[in-house]
């Protein structure tokens, strides 16, 4: 039977998404392997500073990206009110440069060490290019311009590999080279997003007034998403942040390595969150139930598998960056986390999103930060083990995702997943120990061996959720 209208569309949409991500996927893979090859273990560690406070300055936008994502997901991009998304541009256009203007000058004055305060003053620079590149991404993609949302989130990475490999080739060895060429390639695409979006960007501007009222009504929708999301990071950057405070920048660089390698498998899982809003947004409850249990199967099963090729995959790793050796250790133990934060990012968040319950992920994030600060505290300034530290990372994870999941069945969805929640734990933890332990194809089999009889167990709801995705396709 043939598909009907609306999946073909989510497929269409999800391959242009996918393929976006697969692109920064392979550009991350090249440039995590070969940036610490090439820089040293001194300068990747500054690459990674500047990556890491790059996360957290991007939280300045306050909420206005994320409050326009939650207005007006599902509306057409014709039927949008071109003055008042012109005015909400060029407000956070002008909110950002006063932004970056002041905590740089704050970061000249008040931080002691010259390469920190010139990093986080580039960082400043590098997200304010980003965050109104990411407002006009976030229109495009909650109206369901996936194709123009994707290009352009392509574009921004290609731009900052291109400009990479060709100061690299040119013997450029330092990491401020690899900064100015990020954030040259975050203002030239966001220059392509305001052609795209030209219709909106150059637009007559609605009155002082209304832009001051349309902004209010943003950022009071957005600050609870973006707070959300600020404390999700703040999961990891506590412990992160405190593992720099006690062994310096050349042990955090090296355990952001492993975090890298992680991430990229969720990188390229996100594409299913790009497309599945503006759906869910548009879907009726009963059809959301169905389709959440089909979503996790998808989603839980083939990344499980993932975890199998870990050993052959540090056996190259080892090869390549042998300087690393120690760090390649936590992988062990980190990769774990592609198995939670997948199911997070494209599936429980979206779907909390679309039931407009931010205060539940608000919460949720706030809760995990709280036992991060706690569990940072006692493994790395107590305990002083940088091997305890690691390990909590990836508990902080997962009871993330799982409480999460609990509050949104909770509020939102009856169904039941914790045979699954415990089933999935008891896979990862099987994972982890084996690895950490044993190692080596020993390890690789055990685990192959453990996921053979999950996948068994799982058979019959596997069957189940397929025969339920054919069913939605063909409507």
């Amino acid at each position: 039977r043939i598909m009907n209208q609306k999946f073909r569309n989510f497929l269409k949409n999800f391959m242009h998404a996918l393929s976006a991500n697969v692109i920064r996927l392979m550009i991350s893979v090249v440039m995590t392997l070969v940036l610490p090859r090439i820089l040293g273990v001194e300068e990747y560690s500054y690459w990674q500073l500047y990556l890491f406070y790059v996360t957290y300055t991007a939280y300045s936008s306050i909420g206005w990206c994320e409050g326009t994502y939650l207005k007006y997901g599902g509306m057409e991009y014709a039927k949008l009110d071109r003055s008042r998304m012109a005015g909400q541009f060029w407000a956070l256009a002008v909110f950002q440069l006063i932004f970056c203007t002041v905590f740089g000058t704050a970061a000249h004055f008040l931080i002691d060490n010259p390469y920190k305060s010139t990093i986080l003053m580039l960082a400043l620079v590098s997200s304010m290019f980003d965050i109104l590149r990411y407002l006009l991404q976030n229109i495009l993609q909650t109206t369901g311009r996936i194709k123009d949302f994707a290009r352009i989130m392509t574009l921004e990475r290609m731009l900052f590999f291109v400009l990479s490999v060709g100061a690299l080739l040119l013997g450029f060895r330092n990491f401020y080279v690899l900064i100015f060429m990020e954030i040259t390639g975050r203002i030239l695409s966001m220059c392509y997003a305001m052609y795209v979006c030209r219709e909106i960007v150059f637009a007559k501007l609605d009155s002082f007034h209304e832009i001051t009222k349309e902004s209010k009504e943003i950022i009071g929708i957005g600050y609870k998403l973006l707070a959300a999301s600020f404390a999700s990071q703040l999961i990891i950057g506590i412990v992160r942040f405190a593992i720099e405070q006690k062994w310096g920048t050349i042990v955090f660089g090296k355990v952001s390595l492993t975090l890298s390698l992680s991430n990229m498998v969720i990188t390229c899982i996100g594409a299913v969150s790009v497309v599945l809003f503006p759906m869910l947004k548009k879907m009726k409850e009963e059809t959301l139930e169905e389709l959440f249990l089909t979503m996790r199967t998808v989603l839980t099963v083939p990344v499980l598998a993932v975890l199998i090729f870990y050993t052959p995959m540090r056996w190259i790793l080892e090869l390549w960056l042998p300087q690393y050796h120690d760090s390649l250790h936590y992988l062990a133990v980190l990769f774990p986390i592609c198995v939670y934060e997948t199911r997070s990012v494209a599936l429980i968040d979206t779907y909390l999103k679309a039931y407009r319950k931010e205060k539940l992920i608000l919460f949720n994030s706030l809760v995990t930060v709280g036992i991060s600060a706690l569990l940072s505290w006692i493994t790395v300034f107590l305990m002083g083990s940088l091997d305890a530290a690691v390990i909590s990372i990836v508990l902080l994870m997962m009871f993330k995702n799982i409480f999460s999941e609990k509050m949104l069945l909770r509020s939102s969805l009856p169904v039941k997943v914790w045979k699954d929640n415990i089933l999935e734990v008891a896979l990862t933890g099987i994972f982890i120990l084996v690895n950490w332990k044993i190692g080596g194809i020993t390890a690789m089999l055990l685990y192959t061996a453990a996921y053979i009889i999950y996948v068994l167990l799982k058979s019959k709801d596997i069957k189940r959720e397929m025969k339920n995705l054919k069913k939605i396709a063909r409507g």
